[in-house]
């Protein structure tokens, strides 16, 4: 007795093999575009925030450390707004506290458009500062201040 085994034609099997190959493409052509478009969006944006902060300037000055107080001239040097000021204080023994400025009255954090300059008064965890940073929300904006930058009452 002959056993017939049934299989698919061979025209049939490279139909559907071509077939899986297009829906793979196509599924691929999909994701590259759209990774594409998203990368490109993303670098971008960062490349517009790299150009305008390439502007941006900041300066601390007239800095006092005064029963627990820390105080100080905190100026936009440059052309464009900066935002997001913040100190940080960091201690001898390489802790570090950091403290959001806010303009007088005001819940946000400190903006200052170009060439304004502001005053800040914060309260601190001790004398033993080592160094004062004073950063922005642009990573390239920034100032140092050491100890010995600073005056005592």
């Amino acid at each position: 007795m002959m056993s017939r085994d049934k299989a698919v034609s061979d025209m049939i099997a490279t139909v559907l093999l071509i077939a899986f190959t297009v829906a793979v493409a196509g599924i691929v052509s999909v994701w590259i575009t759209n990774f594409a478009s998203t990368s490109t969006e993303q670098v971008k944006e960062q490349s517009d925030i790299e150009l305008k902060c390439a502007y941006g300037g900041v300066s601390v000055s007239s800095l006092r450390y005064c029963g627990g107080y820390f105080s100080g001239v905190v100026e936009n040097t440059n052309l464009v707004d900066i935002g997001n000021i913040t100190v940080q204080i960091i201690f001898d023994n390489s802790t570090s506290q950091k403290v959001p400025l806010n303009k007088s009255g005001a819940t946000t954090f400190m903006s200052l458009t170009p060439r304004e300059i502001d005053s800040f008064n914060v309260s601190i965890g001790g004398s033993n500062y080592n160094l004062i940073h004073v950063y922005t929300n642009c990573s390239n904006v920034y100032d140092d201040a050491a100890k010995s930058d600073v005056t005592t009452c």
